[in-house]
């Protein structure tokens, strides 16, 4: 028979602080086996898991005694009276809403409409100005200088099975990859 010491890192504040997780299994298997061995050495830990565990039960009691006492034809009714109650709150505050509006006239619901619409005009006119101001890549452009940047590969010494070359002389562009994997 082993006797199994608590561990020393684990401390009555550490154990406090994570009871519920403990009750309730959230916690990984070596915290879980550590939380165990110091419960059973620290009498007042256990007293804590005791009335955890206790509560818990009282609870799941409690929860239980309702569901039993739910009738699912009777809950069904209810919920549905609920939800036809709300519908028809939300149909009369619309229709109290309309009737304030078409008591003042068009006039409030057209400010806010024009407001909105300048605010998106000025966005727009932004977004495209801020679009013209960038510069194009243009090579024959005066305004863009195009470095000479040209290089010669004579060879590439490589144990690579794969080699793939790929070029672009428009757009002055060339890739060269080099691989070795298996299939």
């Amino acid at each position: 028979m082993s006797i199994v010491s608590p561990d020393p890192n684990t401390t009555c504040q550490d154990f406090q602080r994570r009871l519920d997780s403990f009750l309730d299994g959230e916690i990984d298997s070596h915290s879980m086996r550590a939380f165990t061995v110091h419960a059973s050495h620290c009498p007042a830990c256990a007293q804590s898991v005791e009335q955890g565990e206790k509560l818990s039960t009282l609870l799941e009691s409690a929860v239980e005694d309702e569901v039993a006492r739910v009738e699912p034809e009777n809950l069904w009714r209810v919920i549905e009276s609920r939800l036809e109650v709300e519908e028809s709150r939300r149909w009369a505050r619309l229709r109290a809403g309309w009737e304030r509006v078409l008591e003042r006239g068009w006039l409030p619901l057209r400010l806010p409409a024009l407001a909105a619409s300048a605010a998106l005009a000025v966005l727009l006119v932004l977004g495209l100005w801020n679009f013209r101001s960038v510069p194009t890549a243009n090579p024959t452009s005066a305004s863009f200088p195009v470095a000479n940047n040209h290089a010669q590969i004579e060879r590439i010494d490589s144990s690579a099975a794969h080699v793939a070359v790929w070029s672009e002389p428009e757009e002055h562009t060339t890739a060269i990859w080099v691989a070795s994997f298996e299939p």
